[in-house]
């Protein structure tokens, strides 16, 4: 049976968050989330990387299963949230030595150019989620003549 650690995690403190970030992550998350509990412990490692056609963020999310993510895209702000649970059988378990980590885990990926969301693909296999963002060309930073009518 796996469940969410009520230890406090060890060599890291909990992260902070400012106000105005936990409002937003509080607005987006419905009433009955699983994410309510307990405070943010983790932020995940990240490699983004970009092609000519599109954006791919690469996210480490060793232990959490794939229904325990949730990915969403809001403007320009990829917001990934997840729950790393532990999973222990015995209730009378007595550690030597416990280094892993367990709780809610958060990041923001504000993302560098403007991209198609209806196309977002996701991935998730061996531990590393994979999200793939087609890019596409930003109207508004092409140079164009505007003709001056006159009447």
């Amino acid at each position: 049976m796996a469940k969410i650690s009520k230890k406090p995690p060890r060599g890291r403190a909990s992260i902070e968050i400012d106000n105005l970030n936990q409002f937003i992550i509080e607005g987006i998350d419905p009433p009955d989330s699983f994410f309510k509990s307990e405070p943010i412990t983790h932020i995940p490692n990240v490699d983004i990387f970009s092609t000519p056609g599109e954006v791919i963020i690469e996210v480490e999310l060793p232990g959490v299963r794939k229904e325990d993510i949730d990915v969403a895209i809001v403007k320009n702000t990829l917001t990934l949230r997840a729950l790393k649970l532990e999973c222990v059988e015995e209730e009378k378990v007595n550690y030597v030595c416990m280094e892993r980590a367990f709780g809610k885990v958060f990041r923001a990926i504000d993302l560098p150019c403007p991209v198609d969301t209806a196309r977002i693909k996701a991935v998730y296999r061996n531990g590393i989620l994979t999200i793939s963002i087609p890019r596409v060309d930003d109207k508004r930073s092409c140079t164009r003549k505007i003709l001056i009518e006159s009447k």
